[in-house]
């Protein structure tokens, strides 16, 4: 199986408009694929969320709903004004929202899984 691995850092200035992303995927003719949308949780572990078959000319467009996370200066000094429970609930939040922060997404083709799991030749 091979692995490829892209990665995307949105920067954002003051005064700038969002971008509006989607995940597109669409498959060719003939073929088909699994696409899974999910979360990286670890460096060896992708935790799927969500799954689709594609195939035969379809196209799936998925608008991706991104949100800022604050930097943790902008953090600190937002709940510094705040009771010391709320700063503890604030913190337990923050770190709820940091750990779903890598969104993975997986393709498994079809077509050779199948043929390994039929044990044919490549070219059958």
């Amino acid at each position: 199986m091979t692995a490829i691995l892209h990665a995307w850092i949105s920067h954002q200035f003051s005064g700038q408009e969002t971008l509006a992303l989607a995940l597109m995927a669409r498959a060719r003719q003939f073929s088909s694929f699994i696409l899974l949308v999910g979360r990286i949780v670890s460096a060896d572990v992708f935790e799927p969320k969500h799954g689709i078959i594609v195939q035969n000319k379809d196209l799936v467009a998925i608008p991706l709903m991104l949100e800022q996370i604050p930097t943790p200066k902008e953090f600190r000094d937002a709940i510094e004004s705040l009771s010391p429970e709320q700063q503890r609930f604030a913190k337990a939040f923050r770190s709820m929202k940091l750990e779903s922060t890598l969104f993975g997404i997986c393709v498994i083709q079809i077509k050779p899984q199948l043929e390994k799991l039929l044990k044919l030749p490549p070219t059958a």
